[in-house]
């Protein structure tokens, strides 16, 4: 057998490893099988079934963030109109020239103390005053010629010049004589007569308010009592400054005839020099007349201070160019002081009404907030005066301060409310999302006044409800 098998292998060694290949593959794809078919075994060798099956690996996922939640409670939602304006005097008048042109001298600063007629300001004059010196020249040659020339009675030129100077001088003592300091004192006491009868009604209104406390019977006579008081010092604080207007109007009428009384003796000093018969008399008018038109072009160029107080603004320097009427210098009284501001919106002011009651503190101090009251606004946009006043009381507060005023337009006292990004909108239809045991629930709910901080909940939730956040 042995050598037949040889000599077979001898014969076809071809084939014969063919099957010798054959057959050692058939060995290895069958114990691949096996292998993958067995089960991987346990940490004590026994198969583990469980393995058999190949599964995914499921990856960590990040725990979900809590949302924000808010507990429907009861207080106050308050629409405010905040704005800013600075300690100022309150009684005040801004001064600007009549005519345009370059500034030549300001001889005060911010701050100074002046007195009325005292000059605070003027323009380049100088051609104006060299013409003055000029016309006075004339006048007094052509006064001089018509003297020489004159063949009537030179005495009623002399009466007619004294006549003139006492008329200028009644009108200069009638112009330093104004009783406007008086009128605005008189302001003053008024004004403090109306606040001291509004503490008086509040103070009264607070005493019957509580029948039921201790001593209330005499609590309210003694505000009633000081209620009394009060209108009786509003009544004669108000015939006072009523009488100073008609003072200050007389005065207006006063001056107005000394004005009438220097034209006429100007008038009658013409005639009087005119009576002398010479051709001259005539340059004596046109030098008069040249006078006269040039101080009242000095006196379009040159700003004067109309009271006694203290300069509150300076916006011009030497050298600047102005137009007419343009506002340059402001002087006020040093006292009182009051909220003023000046960049206010119209349509933000006419939001105001006078008397409103609001909180007023300087700049990010508001432990030193103080009630305040709107005194002022503008009414229109035509109004030269576009400022709006808050008046107010500070212990020796700086002038100048900026002064941050909270003026409530709207209030909803004790209400249910929420902060705004608690409540959503679906088809313009507001709702919130109520904590609920069987999980989060959709509420339509009905809202009320709206501010940046809160809004009202007039329906659809109650004191206590947890809402819960975007």
């Amino acid at each position: 057998m042995i050598e037949t098998r040889l000599m077979l292998h001898s014969r076809h060694p071809t084939h014969q490893w063919q099957h010798v290949v054959y057959l050692l593959f058939a060995c290895l794809l069958a114990v691949l099988t096996a292998c993958a078919d067995a089960p991987a075994p346990n940490v004590d060798g026994q198969p583990n079934a469980a393995q058999g099956v190949p599964t995914s690996t499921p990856f960590p996922t990040a725990q979900a963030v809590a949302r924000e939640t808010f507990i429907v409670e009861r207080g106050d939602v308050v629409r405010t109109l905040e704005f800013t304006g600075r300690w100022e005097p309150r009684d005040r008048v801004t001064l600007g020239f009549e005519v345009a042109g370059a500034v030549r001298a300001v001889n005060v600063q911010r701050d100074a103390t002046v007195n009325a007629g005292q000059l605070l300001a003027d323009l380049q004059i100088d051609a104006l005053e060299r013409d003055l010196a000029s016309a006075n020249i004339s006048l007094q040659d052509a006064i001089a010629e018509s003297q020489r020339g004159r063949q009537t009675d030179v005495r009623s030129v002399e009466d007619a010049q004294i006549d003139l100077v006492n008329a200028e001088l009644a009108l200069q003592r009638a112009q330093e004589n104004t009783p406007w300091t008086g009128v605005a004192q008189a302001r003053l006491t008024l004004d403090d007569a109306e606040r001291d009868l509004e503490d008086a009604r509040r103070a009264y209104a607070e005493a019957l308010s509580q029948p039921e406390s201790p001593g209330a019977g005499g609590a309210v006579d003694a505000a009633r009592a000081g209620l009394l008081d009060a209108e009786d010092r509003l009544r004669n604080a108000q015939i006072s400054y009523f009488s100073s207007a008609q003072q200050y109007n007389d005065y207006q009428y006063t001056l107005i005839e000394a004005q009438n009384r220097v034209t006429l003796a100007q008038r009658a000093l013409q005639r009087a020099i005119e009576t002398g018969g010479r051709p001259s008399t005539s340059a004596v008018r046109t030098a008069q007349l040249r006078i006269d038109q040039i101080n009242e072009q000095i006196a379009q160029s040159s700003l004067y201070s109309p009271i006694d107080g203290v300069v509150l603004q300076v916006s011009i320097r030497p050298g600047d160019q102005v137009q007419a009427f343009q506002q340059v210098i402001t002087v006020g009284l040093p006292e009182p002081l009051e909220v003023i501001a000046d960049g206010l919106p119209l349509a933000d002011a006419q939001r105001l009404s006078i008397g409103l009651l609001g909180v007023c503190y300087p700049l990010n101090q508001p432990d030193l907030a103080v009630q305040c009251v709107v005194r002022q606004i503008p009414l229109t946009a035509r109004d030269v005066d576009q400022t709006t006043r808050v008046g107010a009381i500070f212990d020796e507060l700086p002038r100048g301060t900026i002064i941050q005023v909270e003026m409530p337009l709207e209030t909803a006292e004790g209400v249910l409310r929420v902060p705004p990004r608690f409540v959503r909108e679906f088809q313009g239809v507001p709702y919130v999302l109520l904590q609920t045991p069987e999980g989060p629930r959709r509420v339509n709910v009905t809202v009320g006044l709206r501010t940046d901080d809160w809004i009202e909940l007039q329906a659809g939730v109650s004191e206590g409800d947890v809402v819960i956040g975007p």
